[in-house]
């Protein structure tokens, strides 16, 4: 950013330094103002950092940038302002294909020579490929510079998916053997105590005098005992339910320059296992989807727990579009509610990003 700013300014500096002085007036100066003025205007949101929604916005802005470039290139007759178009090439590769930016490049390096014909003749060849090697060189270095980020951000977004997915396993292992304990408890300890109560019943009956009274106070404590493990049995199995939130946590803490904003409980307690990873791996994709297509830079998610199941919302505020194109992504994204009874909606409008609302209810109901 720093360095297109200072070339706009460093490449214009003899140009306001004649006018400053009266050594270039009239119509010509004010020209040739006009033209540096308009071409800062149109660079600055292409540089700032901001990711503009509309893509027919940054064209036209870019289309800008290079009349105005070569605008300047025609009324001063300095061939080192042909540098702004440099900065224009860059832009290009930062915000569209490459296969667009070497298009564009071709066109604005044709107009250089052609312009710059009117001062050296043949000799504006020279020029023209010189330039035509300066874009290139700042195409190819903004284009390998984004791939390093974008492969960064994947990488990013691929490791809190393995570690939401890791701690999803966790959980599962974790109710897996709370629900084994609880089996086995009833099925071992819980069936022999049954029987000590059954053995106990019979002795207090054929037992006298001290001896009964013995029979009977540990019959008593047996069927204590039998309660009380009825009821640890029992808690253990009203608590194994999958905690989704830890899962969800990690997988938005690895996306990048997108800022997740999630809205939801302390702990967010799924009845199936199968269930949590659907939900788990719906998140992924609209994470996946705010980062990659829509350009946001916000994302607010929002898990609420119900009586009758689990309601999940997302927005961002990417570029949106007029249609909601239902791609690989948001096909399984469906699949995967519907095959828990549930169901989702996306709507989008072009420069208001996308929505997204769905609903799982809970594993007994959807059964």
């Amino acid at each position: 950013m720093l360095a297109s700013f200072g070339t706009w300014l460093v490449v214009g500096l003899p140009e306001i330094v004649a006018i400053a002085t009266g050594r270039s007036t009239g119509p010509r100066a004010a020209g040739w103002v006009t033209a540096f003025l308009v071409f800062g205007a149109a660079m600055t949101p292409c540089v700032v950092g901001s990711r503009l929604r509309s893509r027919w916005l940054v064209v036209a802005l870019l289309l800008i940038q290079s009349a105005s470039g070569l605008t300047l290139l025609y009324i001063g007759g300095d061939g080192t302002v042909a540098a702004t178009l440099v900065i224009v090439a860059a832009e290009v590769a930062s915000i569209l294909p490459m296969s667009v930016t070497w298009l564009w490049i071709a066109v604005q390096t044709v107009a250089i020579t052609a312009i710059w014909a009117r001062f050296e003749g043949l000799g504006a060849v020279a020029i023209g490929g010189a330039f035509a090697g300066f874009q290139a060189f700042a195409a190819s270095t903004i284009a390998l510079a984004r791939s390093e980020r974008t492969a960064r951000e994947d990488l990013g977004r691929t490791n809190a998916e393995l570690l939401a997915t890791r701690s999803l396993l966790e959980e599962n292992s974790r109710v897996s053997e709370r629900v084994r304990i609880a089996r086995d408890l009833h099925d071992t300890l819980g069936h022999h105590l049954t029987a000590l109560s059954l053995q106990l019943d019979v002795a207090s009956r054929l037992a006298s005098g001290q001896a009964a009274n013995h029979v009977e106070e540990a019959h008593a404590i047996s069927k204590l005992l039998l309660s009380d493990v009825r009821e640890v049995v029992s808690q253990m199995r009203d608590s194994s339910h999958l905690d989704l939130a830890d899962a969800l946590r990690a997988l938005a803490g690895g996306a990048g320059t997108l800022q997740i904003h999630l809205d939801m409980p302390a702990s967010v307690d799924v009845d199936d296992a199968a269930q949590a990873q659907a939900l788990l791996r719906c998140v992924q994709e609209i994470i996946t989807n705010a980062a990659r297509h829509a350009a946001a830079r916000n994302l607010w998610i929002r898990v609420e727990r119900r009586v009758d199941g689990i309601a999940l919302h997302a927005r961002d505020d990417g570029r949106g579009a007029d249609a909601v194109t239902w791609g690989n992504g948001l096909k399984g994204m469906r699949e995967r509610f519907e095959e828990h009874a549930g169901r989702v909606e996306v709507t989008s409008v072009a420069g208001h990003g996308f929505e997204v609302h769905g609903f799982m209810p809970r594993a007994e109901a959807a059964s």
